[in-house]
């Protein structure tokens, strides 16, 4: 993805996994999986 928002701020520090997960219900099933991706890759 180009300049997903939630990634860069989950990336970044600015949300933790329980802020960025809970965006995955809000947004799309395509944009959702990705989120929950980046969410469950290793630390």
């Amino acid at each position: 993805m180009i300049g997903c928002l939630e990634e860069i701020a989950y990336r970044k520090g600015f949300i933790d996994k329980k802020l960025l997960m809970g965006n995955i219900k809000v947004l799309g099933p395509d944009y959702g999986k990705y989120l929950e991706k980046i969410a469950n890759e290793p630390e």
